[in-house]
């Protein structure tokens, strides 16, 4: 029997039992993508992201209890989290990942973890009308990405009062449905909730990847250079965004709740 070492990570956060959590498993050697399955169905947290080290780089694989998923923002933020705290890199060191979506890279800043995540262009679109259904009222702007829809409600009451029906998802040939709103915290810019029923996930905690989507879209819309967003989800979490010319930064806290050795 061969043992792994793994962590459990909270993400966007910096209390325990907050934020996004990821499990991240360490592999000193090559582990079958049937057996990272059965270990992310094992372990009970929305994302376990498997890191092997290449040479001076690493591989990161994602997957949910149900399947292998091609990004993660906040299972890449707690994978380079852990190889900071184990001083396996240097925080002084950017770590670079290669993953299914490309080279992710991570950068340790001002004590949180800054990833480069690739801008989701938005396309404005007529609300369906099975999503306005869906939604119980009438978005102020509906837009899809390559992954995602991207609708906007009049206020961030509507987004924490909303009741998702999971299985009314499925008609939606999308990733996830991220609604999103302005603030009305004055130290927070913008708020959101994710679904995605589509990948075992009925809300995300804390999304990252839908960010790089949101980031461009309230940037322009607010006039600003910079965001704080908040997600509205029972645990909570919090991004802080920088749009540039072809990615969008986020960044955020972390914290380990366990750490331990798992069979397999």
């Amino acid at each position: 029997m061969t043992s792994i070492s793994y962590w459990l990570i909270n993400t966007f956060t910096n209390e325990l039992y907050k934020g996004n959590p990821a499990a991240i498993c360490l592999l000193d050697e090559e582990v079958s993508e049937e057996t990272m399955q059965k270990i992310a169905k094992e372990i009970p947290v929305p994302t376990t992201a498997f890191i092997e080290k290449k040479q001076v780089e690493f591989t990161l694989k994602w997957f949910t209890p149900n399947r292998q998923i091609s990004i993660c923002g906040h299972g890449t933020l707690a994978s380079a989290f852990v190889l900071w705290q184990q001083g396996i890199v240097p925080k002084e060191h950017t770590i670079t990942f290669h993953t299914a979506s490309g080279p992710l890279h991570a950068k340790w800043q001002h004590e949180r973890v800054e990833i480069a995540i690739k801008t989701y262009p938005i396309a404005e679109m007529e609300c369906p009308s099975a999503l306005e259904d869906w939604l119980g009222c009438k978005p102020i702007f509906v837009g899809r990405t390559e992954l995602d829809y991207i609708v906007e409600v009049g206020n961030e009451d509507l987004i924490v009062q909303f009741e998702p029906d999971f299985s009314a998802m499925k008609q939606f040939p999308v990733r996830g449905i991220c609604l999103t709103s302005q603030s009305k915290e004055e130290d927070i810019d913008i708020v959101s909730r994710f679904f995605s029923p589509a990948q075992g996930i009925d809300e995300d905690q804390v999304n990252g990847s839908s960010h790089g989507a949101l980031g461009p879209y309230w940037c322009e819309k607010l006039s600003k250079q910079q965001l704080v967003s908040k997600q509205l989800s029972k645990r909570g979490g919090v991004i802080y965004v920088t749009p540039q010319h072809n990615k969008v930064l986020i960044a955020g806290a972390a914290v380990t709740a366990l750490q331990g050795e798992l069979n397999i």
